[in-house]
């Protein structure tokens, strides 16, 4: 596993309001850690709000709107839990439209938790396995269960960026 994979990577992490607070903040903070540049890509503009402990949480800054994302400019997605969130990313058009792209050029990428249902409701994650009860690696899709350890998803997000770049390599 390259200590570097994610350095230097656009990681375009898709948040609506209605993100479990806490897995995204913890996420985030992971992935910049390891010198990635996230960039949180909403439907909401200006901000957008977490939701922690049944209530809204905090408010965090939105860097690009869905209606203007262009999957080509990232190398990573991202997409973490929440119900209401997952509901209001696939019900917006260009949320549909973003998604659709990372999957269909096969870029690399992260679901976790309740988003894996959502996505899985709108037929878009065929062709994609997913263990409920463990994480899982499909094609390029790191497809994370409620509540995974934060370093186990960044350590398999990590080893499907290496097979990518090893393969492009080659």
């Amino acid at each position: 596993m390259s200590a570097h994979a994610l350095s230097e990577k656009t990681i375009a992490l898709l948040a609506c309001s209605g993100f479990d607070e806490q897995p995204f903040v913890a996420l985030q903070q992971a992935l910049v850690a390891k010198g990635a540049k996230v960039k949180v890509i909403s439907r909401d503009n200006g901000l957008t709000n977490g939701w922690a402990n049944g209530v809204w949480g905090l408010s965090y800054p939105v860097d690009g709107a869905l209606s203007e994302t262009l999957a080509i400019d990232y190398d990573i997605m991202v997409i973490p839990t929440g119900e209401r969130h997952s509901t209001r990313l696939l019900n917006d058009p260009h949320g549909r439209r973003v998604i659709n792209a990372f999957l269909r050029e096969d870029v690399p990428g992260v679901v976790i938790g309740s988003s894996i249902k959502a996505l899985q409701e709108k037929d878009l994650l065929d062709g994609h396995d997913f263990d409920e009860t463990c994480l899982s690696v499909s094609k390029n899709l790191v497809l994370a269960p409620e509540g995974s350890d934060t370093e186990s998803v960044i350590a398999a997000l990590i080893d499907v960026v290496d097979s990518g770049d090893k393969a492009a390599a080659a």
